[in-house]
């Protein structure tokens, strides 16, 4: 895989933009962004667990406001997790590169 940032010559650069502008390789980029988001989205949900087991512990009626702010704390710290280890691996494996289609298996 050649990166954008290690080429420069202008020809090279020429081609590699050419190439990395193809139809074929975006769908490889998003097919590559979708594994990665499954990826960390799976490995999320393990982090929360947790927050969201306590959402199913029968509570008196009164702290119904206690499980809202729950709920929005387990989603707040999913996507938070989510967002974050997306953009860098993103960053890391797709962006700025020619993907190959057995490439995909090494991001997961």
């Amino acid at each position: 895989m050649r990166r954008l940032q290690d080429i420069h010559n202008e020809l090279e650069r020429a081609v590699f933009l050419i190439n990395y502008k193809a139809p074929r390789q975006r769908l490889l980029r998003l097919a590559a962004t979708a594994l990665i988001v499954a990826k960390h989205g799976l490995r999320g949900l393990l982090y929360v667990w947790p927050l969201t087991l306590l959402l199913f512990v029968d509570l008196p009626a009164a702290w119904y406001g206690l499980r809202i702010v729950l709920i929005l704390l387990a989603i707040g710290a999913w996507f938070r997790f989510i967002y974050g280890s997306v953009r860098d691996d993103c960053r890391r494996f797709v962006y700025g590169r020619l993907l190959e289609p057995a490439g995909l298996k090494r991001m997961l």
